[in-house]
């Protein structure tokens, strides 16, 4: 801004003197509007600074500085970016019009003076503002003129632009691509503004063009700075400070893998934590410059005040929010309602969520189409929750797909109709828990798990992982486990009517006081005999499989979303599904076991079998170990099904009203009540 434009000979000239007033005038104002939006810039970059990642999380209300008012963040974020835009405007605006007064006033009084000198003592009257101090002040040494130029370029150039971009990298972390889309078109308009506006307040051009040209051949470095600039901070809005998963995250992700030759689908979106180009500015935990985050991180904070929790209230609510990829890592969330919400790839290792809720906004919708999308429901995909305390938590129907749940606590919590795809639950406690509802659970690893009472009724469990699982009065009725590893697993007393082991691993397997009537083998690896004590096998199918039930695993298996999951899957299944196989199967010493299992320990009107299996039932519910009642409640759902062989009067009495038996303290009262109409239902001569 340091030269004048001529202006054209063929124009009236301007007598100096009469525009001094009017530029002074001018610039008074400009000046003040100056100061204002600096103020307003201050305000907001203030305002953003001070919302931490807790205040994301909890959407807490943007207090605005000293006058302490509360604006809803959502709100603040969606609008503050329009706001500063428009005073922008406004701004720019005005001083462009001042340099047109100025400009002609710095030409009339060059008409002047007799040397190319800034010197007429007329230019010391001017009003101090920098902005006309550059264009037409008297001349200064080159780090004067350096520093005036200079903060006109930073404060209307690059501190709005740098704090519109400022505003969106600190709200990507709250995931909301509707509202970061606002951040990208403000931006786009701001620069738009200088763009367009920008050349008028160093040329008195009135045509656009024409004052571009000259503003470039004038001030190259400035222009060239200027381009760097916009260019520089475009590329970070549109490139680098996405949302992870959003439309144009995965376009450029997809781009960026093209152009290095790799496969575009060889990396699962669960697994998106980084920028699309983490070798030049994000780290493998989406950290952005080693500065910004792409996604939450709220660690080691209580966020729920225990005073303010009301047994069966939400504690506080994160329904359908996108928390995907946040660390939550030992924070306190007990009670929280997340309904809905979306956790994939997140990590709440060691999080307290007691009593939490994660499950469909409609579940009706769920039970009649089977559409998680339409239905709402939560999805945990790939996410950490292990050593997580999700004691009596309601997760029906959320999406756990390869989740890490690798030690948490599951005690009495509800996941009927989820989706349990190769989730990791070794060593977890499972104990009471509800996983009904046709879960699907193909893949599971339930290694050294500790399921005991737990519900498992009609599950997909084919090639799960039991290994020396403790499985004492598990309900597995309907459930399918072809191809699932049982190995050294305590299913003493488990409810497995009806059950299809085909191609199942059975050996070492404590199957002791279990009910597997009606209960399907075809090349099952058998338990050891020693272990069958009071197993009910009677009505066992030793049959292969038939046409209609081979299409349906096939269908099954074909439906499982991980391309290596359903390889693995599948790869288990393939001698159980093969023709020759089977055939030579059938021969076999295992086969043979089985078939002669068939006659084993039969109850039939054997009155020993009953009083027996009766008291061993009753011994193992009422154990101190299980003071909880989880195998209680097992073994009471056992006796509520069909054709119990054992004495309903006898185990009733004993799980309700023996004061040693520690076990039928805790029993449901739900399930207490069951049981007493069932009993009461005998005393009057109805058949069970």
């Amino acid at each position: 801004m340091s030269d004048a434009t001529q202006i054209d000979i063929d124009e009236t000239p301007v007598n100096p003197y009469s525009l001094l007033e009017a530029v002074n005038r001018s610039s008074d104002t400009a000046h003040m509007a100056w100061l204002i939006f600096l103020g307003i810039m201050a305000y907001l970059l203030i305002a953003v600074a001070g919302v931490t990642h807790r205040d994301l999380l909890l959407a807490t209300p943007v207090p605005l500085p000293i006058l302490g008012v509360l604006i809803q963040q959502v709100q603040f974020f969606q609008f503050a970016p329009v706001l500063l835009v428009l005073f922008h405007l406004g701004l720019v605006s005005q001083l462009a019009l001042l340099a047109r007064k100025t400009l002609e006033f710095d030409n009339a009084v060059n008409q002047l003076e007799p040397t190319r000198r800034r010197s007429h003592p007329l230019r010391l009257e001017l009003h101090n503002f920098f902005f006309v101090q550059g264009i037409a002040g008297p001349n200064r040494s080159k780090i004067m003129a350096l520093f005036l130029h200079g903060m006109s370029w930073l404060t209307l150039v690059v501190v709005p632009v740098m704090l519109l971009l400022f505003i969106q990298i600190s709200f990507v972390p709250y995931h909301s691509v509707g509202i970061t889309w606002i951040h990208r078109v403000a931006l786009l308009v701001d620069i738009g503004i200088l763009a367009l506006l920008g050349v008028f307040l160093t040329r008195a051009e009135t045509n656009f063009f024409q004052a571009s040209a000259r503003a470039i051949g004038t001030h190259p470095v400035t222009t060239f700075g200027t381009i760097i600039l916009f260019s520089g901070v475009m590329f970070v809005s549109f490139v680098v400070a996405t949302i992870p998963g959003e439309g144009l995250d995965r376009h450029l992700r997809q781009y960026f893998e093209k152009s290095k030759g790799s496969e575009t689908t060889a990396k699962a979106e669960g697994s998106w934590t980084d920028s699309p180009l983490p070798f030049l500015f994000g780290g493998a935990d989406g950290l952005l410059f080693g500065m910004f985050h792409r996604n939450l991180i709220v660690t080691d904070i209580d966020l729920v005040v225990d005073r303010d929790v009301s047994a069966g209230e939400p504690s506080i609510s994160l329904r359908n929010r996108d928390l995907r990829f946040a660390r939550l890592d030992r924070s306190d969330l007990h009670q929280a309602d997340m309904t809905g919400s979306n956790l994939d790839g997140a990590s709440l290792a060691g999080a307290n969520l007691i009593n939490v809720r994660l499950n469909c906004s409609d579940e009706n919708e769920l039970i009649l189409t089977d559409d998680r999308k339409k239905a709402k429901c939560s999805s945990a995909r790939r996410a950490n929750f292990s050593k997580a305390r999700l004691k009596g938590a309601s997760m029906n129907g959320v999406d756990l797909r390869f989740a890490d749940l690798k030690e948490a606590n599951l005690e009495n919590a509800t996941l009927k109709f989820a989706w349990l795809a190769g989730a990791n639950f070794s060593y977890a406690n499972l104990q009471k828990t509800d996983i009904t509802g046709g879960a699907k659970a193909q893949g599971a690893v339930f290694l050294i798990a500790n399921l005991e009472g737990a519900d498992l009724t009609g599950a997909q469990l084919q090639y799960a992982d039991f290994s020396s699982a403790f499985m004492q009065g598990v309900t597995l009725e309907h459930a399918h486990l072809q191809g699932a590893n049982l190995r050294d697993a305590d299913i003493d007393s488990a409810y497995m009517r009806r059950v299809h082991f085909e191609g199942a691993d059975m050996t070492g397997a404590n199957l002791s006081g279990a009910d597997m009537r009606e209960a399907t083998v075809w090349m099952t690896l058998p338990p050891k005999s020693d272990q069958l004590k009071l197993a009910d096998l009677g009505a066992i199918n030793v049959v292969p499989m038939s046409e209609n039930d081979r299409n349906l695993l096939k269908g099954t298996v074909g439906q499982i979303s991980d391309p290596q999951l359903r390889r693995n899957v599948r790869d288990s299944l393939a001698k159980l599904l093969a023709v020759k196989q089977r055939t030579s199967w059938q021969q076999s010493n295992n086969a043979q076991i089985w078939q002669s299992l068939q006659t084993i320990e039969r109850p039939g009107i054997v009155t020993e079998f009953a009083s027996e299996l009766t008291a061993h039932l009753i011994d193992l519910a009422c154990k101190a170990r299980w003071s909880n009642g989880s195998v209680a409640e097992g073994i009471a759902r056992r006796a509520l099904g069909r054709r119990f062989e054992g004495d309903l009067r006898t185990l009733f009495t004993s799980l309700t009203t023996n004061t040693s038996c520690v076990g039928g303290r805790a029993l449901d009262a739900d399930l207490k009540l069951s049981l007493q109409t069932a009993v009461e239902a005998l005393g009057d001569g109805t058949a069970q």
